[in-house]
Order: C-alpha cells, then sequence, then structure tokens
C-alpha cells in the first residue's frame, strides 16, 4: 500500500508531502514529493489504482499531473476550441480594476501568482468545481498558511474574480459561469489563534511598563496607537499639522504605505472613511503635544514619532528592534498572551465595544465603512462580563437565602 509522508523542510518553515510505494506493491521503492497534501492523496489513489506502478501518461494530465510525465513531455488532448482559462480571466479581470490602488493591484497579482494560479490558472474558468475549491483551500492550511491569510486571499482576489465570471459581459455577452464555486465553501478548520488583545488595566499596565522600559520613543508611539486604535501606517504616518492640542484630537491625513516594496507618504488615507477626528485622553495629550512642540523646535521634523534617524519608522525595523523585544519582555513579566501590533487597534475597539458606546462612534473610530467589519472582525469577547452576570444571577436564584434557611 502507498503511503503519504509530511516532510518538513530543514528550517521548518515550509512543508512537503512525499508518495511512497513499492513497484509492483513488493518491488523497489519509488516517491514522488507534492507541495499540497490534497495533491500527494489523490497521486497516491492513483499509484494503488495502477498495482502500485506510476500511472500512465494519459491519466497523469488527466489528473492535473501533466508535469510528471517522464521526459517532460505533456501529451495534450486536441480541444474541439479554446477554452478560458481562469489565469486568462483574472488576468483580464486585473487589468480592468479602477479603484484600488496600483500597490494593491500588485498585492493581488502577486497572491494570484503564488497561491491560486499553481493549482487553477490553467483550468478553464467555466468547469471549476466547488470540490477543487475546497482541496484548493485546505492544501494552502497544510502548506501552512493561517486561515486568516486563506479568508484574504480569498475574499480580496478569487471570490471576487468568480463574482465577476457570474455576470454577463460589458456588451451583453453570456456570463462565463453560471454560478460561483466559493457560495457557502467555508474556511478550512485549523488551529484556533490565540486571542491577542489586552482585556484589563492591568494587562495594558503591564505591556506599556514593558514598552517603556525597553524604548521610550517607541513606547510613545506605541501608547498613542493604543489609546487611538490607529493603523501602523496612520501612527507612524502622523504629522504634527494633524494634531489639534485645543480640541484634544488627532486627524488622519495622510498614511504610510509600501509601494514596490518601498514605505512612501500618502497625502490621503486609504477610504474616504479612513478620514476621521480621534479624540486623546489628558495623559496621551500630553505625550502627544510634547512631541508636537519638539517638531516645531527640529527644523524639518515632518512626524510626530520619529525614528533614531529622525524620518518616519519603517514597519520592518520597528518590528525586529522594538516590537519583538517588548512583546517578550511583557510576557515574562506576566502578560498572558503573545501580542501583535495590530492587536492593539483590536484592544481598544473591543473595550469601547464592552463599555457601550455606540456602534456609529466606533465604527467612525476604527475609519470602517461598515460597522459590520467593526463588530466581527474587530471586537472580541472578554471576561469583563464575568463579574456583572455573578451579581445578576446571583440576585435572580437568591441562593444564599436558601442555604441558609436550609441549615
Amino acid at each position: 500500500m502507498a503511503t503519504v509522508e509530511k516532510r518538513p523542510s530543514e528550517d521548518g518553515k515550509k512543508i512537503r508531502w512525499r508518495v511512497k510505494w513499492r513497484t509492483g506493491g513488493s518491488g523497489k521503492w519509488a516517491s514522488q514529493q507534492f507541495d499540497y497534501q490534497v495533491d500527494a492523496k489523490r497521486f497516491k489513489a492513483l499509484v494503488e489504482a495502477n498495482s502500485h506502478r506510476v500511472p500512465p501518461p494519459d491519466q497523469l494530465v488527466e489528473h492535473g499531473f501533466g508535469h510528471l510525465v517522464p521526459g517532460g513531455v505533456t501529451p495534450a488532448p486536441q480541444p474541439a476550441e479554446e477554452k478560458l482559462t481562469f489565469r486568462a480571466y483574472a488576468d483580464e479581470w486585473l487589468g480592468q480594476l479602477v479603484k484600488p490602488h496600483p500597490e494593491t493591484v500588485r498585492k493581488y497579482r502577486e497572491r494570484l501568482e503564488k497561491h491560486v494560479y499553481p493549482r487553477i490558472g490553467d483550468r478553464p474558468i467555466a468547469e471549476i468545481t466547488r470540490r477543487e475549491m475546497r482541496e484548493w483551500q485546505q492544501g494552502l492550511r497544510d502548506g501552512g498558511l493561517s486561515a486568516k491569510t486563506i479568508a484574504n486571499i480569498r475574499g480580496e482576489t478569487v471570490v471576487p474574480i468568480f463574482k465577476a465570471a457570474c455576470r454577463p459581459g460589458e456588451d451583453g455577452e453570456p456570463a462565463v459561469r453560471t454560478s460561483n464555486p466559493m457560495d457557502g465553501l467555508p474556511l478550512p478548520e485549523g488551529p484556533r489563534a490565540e486571542r491577542d488583545i489586552l482585556e484589563s488595566p492591568d494587562e495594558a499596565r503591564l505591556f506599556l511598563e514593558a514598552a517603556y522600559a525597553v524604548d521610550p520613543e517607541a513606547a510613545d508611539l506605541l501608547l498613542c496607537k493604543l489609546a487611538t486604535g490607529l493603523r501602523w501606517g496612520e501612527v507612524s504616518a502622523l504629522p504634527p499639522r494633524a494634531v489639534n492640542v485645543a480640541r484634544g484630537t488627532v486627524s488622519i491625513v495622510q498614511v504610510l504605505r509600501k509601494v514596490n516594496r518601498r514605505w512612501v507618504v500618502e497625502p490621503k488615507p486609504k477610504t474616504k472613511q479612513g478620514y476621521r477626528e480621534v479624540p486623546l485622553t489628558a495623559a496621551v495629550l500630553r505625550v502627544v503635544a510634547e512631541r508636537v512642540a519638539a517638531a516645531s523646535r527640529e527644523q524639518g521634523r515632518q512626524f510626530v514619532f520619529v525614528a533614531p534617524r529622525g524620518n518616519h519608522w519603517r514597519y520592518e525595523d520597528f518590528y525586529t528592534d522594538r516590537w519583538v523585544k517588548i512583546r517578550d519582555l511583557a510576557r515574562e513579566r506576566g502578560l498572558p498572551r503573545r501580542m501583535t501590533m495590530h492587536g492593539l487597534r483590536h484592544s481598544l475597539l473591543t473595550l469601547l465595544a464592552t463599555e457601550g458606546v455606540d456602534l456609529a462612534a466606533l465604527r467612525t473610530m476604527a475609519g470602517h465603512a461598515s460597522v459590520t467589519t467593526t463588530m466581527n472582525v474587530y471586537v472580541h469577547a472578554t471576561r469583563r462580563h464575568h463579574e456583572p452576570v455573578r451579581q445578576i444571577v446571583g440576585d435572580f436564584l437568591g441562593v444564599d437565602d436558601l442555604t441558609a434557611a436550609g441549615r
């Protein structure tokens, strides 16, 4: 019987899958490696169906393993007519996008080339089935991608492409597909990610004390990020002119964005919802106001929070040189979870929702177009309700009175 073996790379960052069998069932060992477990399982079934031998070329081609045909020659059936592939349709779809920033289009194309085209790029888009897409998703999961990354690839590129294929063409041409194979298809199961939010004042204090112990300059930025829920690109690009000391607010007027692998300042937020004014507490306002005053004394300083050389922080440098040390120190001191920088944004929005801030205000603070995004993605369950629940249930049951009377 053929077997499928898990084969991690030496650095543990990549997993491959090896199908291993004895030729004819009892002869010499043979094997073939695959990037995805689902491909390895399909190939294993073909080997077993062929009496534990390499399937013939026509079967390899039929089942999507044409690249394994000996000599690299892939006998392909002559189609009656050329069929529109997923790759060809997706490339046309990308070329017709109007609103997205060029960097967003580049990111979409990169994801398609890396994670989608290798599996379904050359398949006729009209023939792709839900089973294929389920196996594609599971293959990404088996390859080590997180559920969140898979959801991003699926939601930002794959689903919109299939949706577009289900609509008639601009000149009234019939739709390429009659249904979207992603409809109703759940994301693959995987281990639940550890929650990365600060749930209490004690946890927030422990985290901030670790930040100031590592680097007060970086800690000021993280304090502002936690107090406002700003994204990295918003807080790192914050200019002194965006701070209104009289009103005690900061406004989002520009952002840092990665373009062609370089961080650049964009003169406007990504969306119209990104333009917003966020209130500061008195303590955080003092920190920010001091930095604005320092910027006015330092000629050429363009940002409230600056790296050692006086320019804006690059995310990669901040993460490696500051964040990792702060995160690890906080955990050593008792923070019961492994925080992420984006988790600070989740922490604030969760706190505001728990304290009853109305949904419209919460959406505005987050800079989201829909409150559904805010509530479903950024607001997490906490333990803050435990004590009120105990009190309410205890009063309702009157257990103390009953137990006292029965003694």
